[in-house]
């Protein structure tokens, strides 16, 4: 099966092939998928179909759309041309059905469309303008045909906005698989608003965009949710994706505005600011977004979900204080202030989303790093140097080890690495000797140059290590092949 099979795992999280609620229903999936998996797709496309004519007698909702899905797939399998085909058909199915199937359909249908679009986007941005052509044929189509066709989908497929509010998504578990987070998704609406989205944050349309285009320029943008659900924002273009987006988050965090457990809200709400810091172009728009996660972060103290404010906010501090080099005495980029604030998340909230990024960043300020850079030829009976770079070590160990014909024919360079340093660790060193570092503490890379003594000739490997037992077990090692020659 190819490109389109995929309708179905994008919607919401993945959506199942495998999943159905009685076992004669699973029973008649799983021939389908038999006689596809041998190359029978004709026979295939006919038991799709008599599946697809039972569900609509039984109006058996999820059905319905999982014989449409497997349909564009296998219609996909038998022709390699077959866009207009398949998007006429869940056309038609959306003219003829009821909510909140049509409402489903028309996301999977701008979702077809905007896939189209992107698998030709080098051939409609070489396209000129048409006048009078066959609406009908979207190979013919020009951007703004595109753009114009996917969002009023998008758009339509959110507008029954209180019936979508009052269908759980439990109703359509046959499906769609539960995923982790399920309670960031409880009714249809933050399904289908979320799909919505993916499509309207992206910055497409911005290759042509005209001068009036919508910006990102009013601070209201990074506010509390409830302050910014409120505000009028001023646009006068009609085309803008990002307009769409920032309303369609207005109407998603005023949804979830008195929501009892606020995970949904939490979520979109960092989604929105996310959005925001990409796009706004405001001057100060990082310290607003630093501020409104800090807000939930601290406001939703007692909620799991607002963990992940708290990390992206300690990922910015992290990302910062990396570019600026700064120390522990500069208080705002303080990388000191990010280990701090991981810390604290990951013992509040160690197994949330939030906890556990936090954990894998805090894993990355602290690891050890060490590498060794020295001149490949140096001479005989003079000490030379070799740079030290190293992040989070105050001390080495070094060893010089003569290569000898044995272990030249060992080809360590062709080695894994265990078993190179295995080797290594097992020849005999002419030198061995320890070496404190200066270490700021300031969780960075820093490089230092370091004194070796003089060698006699011959060809040698200098060994560096964290520790003086040169274990392999997280145990950072740095190795240099270097000659003494004339």
């Amino acid at each position: 099966m190819k490109k389109y099979i995929f309708l179905l795992i994008t919607f919401y999280c993945l959506i199942s092939f495998k999943t159905l609620a009685q076992d004669v229903k699973e029973g008649q999936w799983k021939i389908v998928d038999s006689l596809s998996t041998k190359g029978l797709t004709r026979s295939a496309l006919d038991k799709v179909h008599v599946i697809y004519e039972r569900s609509k007698k039984m109006n058996d909702q999820p059905q319905i759309i999982k014989s449409l899905l497997y349909t564009i797939s296998l219609n996909q399998n038998l022709s390699e041309n077959t866009n207009t085909k398949n998007i006429e058909l869940i056309d038609k199915e959306l003219h003829q059905t009821i909510e909140p199937v049509r409402s489903i359909l028309s996301s999977i249908e701008a979702e077809m469309y905007w896939d189209f679009f992107q698998q030709n986007r080098y051939k409609l941005y070489n396209r000129t303008s048409t006048q009078n052509f066959n609406k009908n044929d979207i190979e013919t189509w020009g951007i703004t045909d595109f753009h114009k066709k996917i969002g009023q989908l998008y758009l339509s497929s959110i507008k029954e906005e209180p019936l979508l509010q009052q269908t759980k998504i439990e109703l359509y578990d046959p499906i769609i698989i539960k995923g982790n987070a399920r309670n960031l998704r409880p009714t249809l609406y933050d399904l289908l608003a979320h799909r919505a989205l993916s499509y309207f944050k992206n910055n497409e349309q911005d290759i042509t965009r005209p001068t009036y285009a919508f910006e990102i320029n009013d601070p209201i943008a990074f506010a509390s949710a409830k302050e910014f659900t409120a505000h009028k924002f001023i646009n006068t273009d009609s085309l803008s994706l990002h307009y769409k987006a920032l309303t369609i988050y207005q109407k998603l965090l005023h949804f979830h505005s008195n929501d009892k457990i606020p995970d949904a809200l939490i979520d979109a709400d960092i989604d929105r600011l996310q959005f925001m810091d990409q796009y706004s172009i405001l001057e100060n728009k990082e310290k607003l977004y630093i501020n409104a996660l800090k807000n939930i972060y601290e406001y939703y103290g007692s909620s799991s979900a607002s963990a992940q404010a708290g990390f992206l906010m300690a990922q910015k501090l992290f990302n910062n204080s990396s570019a600026y080099k700064l120390t522990n005495d500069s208080s705002f980029y303080s990388i000191h202030k990010t280990k701090d604030l991981l810390e604290e998340i990951i013992n509040k909230y160690p197994e949330s989303e939030g906890g556990i990024n936090s954990s894998n960043l805090l894993k990355q300020i602290l690891h050890k790093d060490l590498n060794l850079t020295t001149e490949k030829v140096n001479i005989p009976g003079e000490p030379f140097r070799t740079l030290v770079s190293y992040k989070n070590i105050d001390k080495i160990y070094l060893r010089v080890l003569p290569v000898s014909e044995k272990t030249r024919e060992q080809n360590l360079q062709n080695l894994n690495e265990n078993e190179k340093w295995k080797i290594i660790n097992g020849l005999t060193p002419l030198r061995s000797w320890e070496q404190n570092l200066p270490l700021p503490n300031d969780f960075q890379n820093h490089s230092t140059e370091i004194k070796i003594d003089a060698l006699p000739v011959g060809e040698y490997i200098i060994v560096a290590s964290g520790s003086s037992d040169f274990n392999l077990d997280k145990n950072p090692l740095a190795g240099q092949y270097v000659y003494v020659s004339n």
